[in-house]
This record gives structure tokens, C-alpha cells and sequence, in this order.
């Protein structure tokens, strides 16, 4: 009996998984990619919809994250979990692991937008108008981000030919352009996502978990992007 799956995923990047499961009839659930900024409060709230999932008959669930700040270590399933080796969605966005280093050790200091973080708000702008503003007034508010992308030189637009590409290129231009920072596009990649919905699903991309296993950090740290990370701590 052919194995019946279901997706938990960030709502990020809700419509490269709506894309790449075109004509395929898969229960999804997207949280609110807001759980980032409380990742440990993230393994609660994934853990309940897997079990939702699980409650209606689904085998095997995806999770649409990667460690993500370890905001999945400690999630399990009834089922079987399935998840992208990877360190944050950008890889997944940029078709794999290796693009994702390849591009950062090319393009140091790199800020990356897409569809999902400029549709939910996760731009720096937005993020200054929506939350640091009414906290901290507009002058606080401006400096703060500043300081938070003091490392940043570049602004990078993903485009995976998802939504509106030239509202998206846009406020990404003006977002390098508040900033000073330099602009620049590269093209996404979907065949990740593809590989996480539909397979072939090797380990070096994916970590495969049975019924009662939980997901920790070290499953993680054999990836070459996530090795690279860990060195720099």
C-alpha cells in the first residue's frame, strides 16, 4: 500500500511547495514563518501538526524547514518524518546545499529576499515599518537595523520565478538601496523541493526518520553547508 504523505511547512515558502506539487492532492499545513523569532517555541508547534496529520491517516510527513536555529530538534512523528539536511530555507530555494555555500563563500555578506520572507514581511524595511517602529520609534528603529546588518554588504533577490517578480525585484532594490548595500539577483532552483515532495531522496540532502525517532541537532552537521557554519561559531 502506497505510503500516504502530508506537509508541515514555514510560510515562507508555501508557494514553491504549492508549485512543485501542481496536480497533486497533499494535505499542507504552513505555520507562521513569525515562529522564527521564538525558535524554541517552534518544536511545539510542529510537533502539533505533525500529530494532526498523523490523527487523519498520514504515513509519512515532510517538514518544510531545515534546523532552522534548532527550532526542529526534538519534533517526531507517529509516522515517518522527512526532512531537507540543510541549514535554513535559502538553501532549499537555491536547489541545494552546495549552491547555497557556493554562493556565500562567492558573495560574502550577502542578505538573500524571496518571495516568501517579502510576502510575509521579513524584508528589513518591513520588518523596521511592521514591528521596530511602534516599539522603538522610526530613529531607533532605523539604527537598529542597521546595527543588525552590519555585517551585510549585498541585498540578493532569489528569483524562482514565483509571484510577482517585478514588485518583488523592486522592493528588494529598495531595500539594498535604504541600506547602501549593493544589489544583485540570482535564480532560484525548485528540483530541491521537487526532490523533498516526490523523491529520489538521498541522505546527503535529507534526514529519514521512522515512527518515534526525534529529530536532533547532530543528524544535521554532516552537510557540508552546516559544517561550514559550525566552523565559524
Amino acid at each position: 500500500m502506497a505510503q500516504k504523505i502530508g506537509v508541515v511547512a514555514c510560510d515562507v515558502i508555501k508557494n514553491e511547495i504549492i508549485n512543485a506539487c501542481k496536480g497533486v492532492d497533499i494535505p499542507m499545513v504552513f505555520l507562521d514563518y513569525g515562529l522564527h523569532r521564538t525558535p524554541q517555541k517552534m518544536p511545539e508547534c510542529i510537533n502539533e501538526s505533525v500529530h494532526d496529520l498523523n490523527n487523519i491517516g498520514i504515513d509519512s510527513v515532510i517538514l518544510g524547514y531545515g534546523l532552522c536555529s534548532n527550532g526542529v530538534v526534538g519534533v517526531s512523528s507517529i509516522g515517518n518524518i522527512i526532512i531537507p539536511r540543510c541549514h535554513d530555507c535559502i538553501s532549499l530555494l537555491l536547489g541545494s546545499p552546495e549552491r547555497y555555500m557556493k554562493l556565500f563563500t562567492e558573495l560574502p555578506g550577502t542578505y538573500f529576499l524571496t518571495d516568501g520572507w517579502i510576502r510575509n514581511g521579513g524584508d528589513p524595511i518591513s520588518t523596521i515599518e511592521q514591528r521596530y517602529i511602534p516599539r522603538l520609534g522610526e530613529k531607533k528603529a532605523w539604527k537598529g537595523m542597521r546595527m543588525e546588518l552590519a555585517n551585510y554588504k549585498k541585498i540578493c533577490f532569489v528569483n524562482n520565478g514565483i509571484g510577482d517578480i517585478e514588485m518583488l525585484r523592486e522592493r528588494s532594490k529598495e531595500n539594498a538601496k535604504a541600506f547602501g548595500f549593493e544589489y544583485i539577483e540570482v535564480e532560484g532552483d525548485l528540483s530541491y523541493f521537487k526532490r523533498l515532495m516526490f523523491g529520489p531522496r538521498e541522505m546527503r540532502e535529507f534526514v529519514l526518520l521512522g515512527p518515534g525517532e526525534e529529530i536532533k541537532d547532530n543528524f544535521f552537521y554532516g552537510n557540508p553547508e552546516l559544517a561550514a557554519f559550525q566552523g565559524a561559531r
